[in-house]
C-alpha cells in the first residue's frame, strides 16, 4: 500500500499564470517524504540526504485544489533506497505529477554514506511499489 500525504494548494503557491509554481512541487514532496519516513521508519530524525530527484509535470494544478501524494518505495540498495510520488488530484484521481528520488543514509560526522539498517529494509520493503498507481492516462 502506498503511503498518503493530502496537501491543499495555499494562495502563495501559485504564480502568474494561476496554477502551482513548479519548485513549489519539491515541498509538497519533501513534505510527503517526511510523513513517509516519520510513518515508516517511525524516527523524528532521519539521517538520509536527497542525492537525486526527476519530476515529471503531467497537469496543471490550482488554488485550493486538493492533492493526494502517494509515496513508494521502488528500490532498496546498500546505502541507498528509491522513492517514488504519484501527485493526484484527490476530487478527479487524475495525476498531476510523478517522481522519483534518491535517498542516501548518510553520517554528518564521517561525511560519508552509511549501510540501510536491517529493521529499515524491513519497513521499507513492505512499501510495495507494485501497488502504485504509475499510469498517467488512468
Amino acid at each position: 500500500m502506498p503511503h498518503i500525504t493530502k496537501i491543499r494548494v495555499r494562495f502563495g503557491e501559485t504564480d502568474m499564470a494561476g496554477h502551482v509554481n513548479n519548485a513549489v512541487y519539491l515541498s509538497y514532496l519533501e513534505e510527503a517524504r517526511i510523513n513517509f519516513l516519520r510513518d515508516t521508519l517511525e524516527m523524528e530524525d532521519t539521517p538520509l540526504i536527497l542525492a537525486s530527484i526527476k519530476l515529471d509535470f503531467l497537469r496543471q494544478v490550482f488554488f485550493r485544489e486538493v492533492l493526494r501524494i502517494e509515496t513508494m518505495v521502488s528500490r532498496l540498495g546498500t546505502s541507498s533506497f528509491d522513492v517514488v510520488h504519484t501527485i493526484y488530484r484527490d476530487t478527479t484521481d487524475e495525476p498531476v505529477l510523478t517522481a522519483q528520488s534518491v535517498l542516501v543514509r548518510f553520517n554528518y560526522d564521517t561525511q560519508s554514506s552509511e549501510p540501510l539498517p536491517d529493521l529499515w529494509r524491513q519497513r521499507l520493503s513492505e512499501v510495495d511499489v507494485m501497488t502504485l498507481k504509475m499510469d498517467p492516462q488512468k
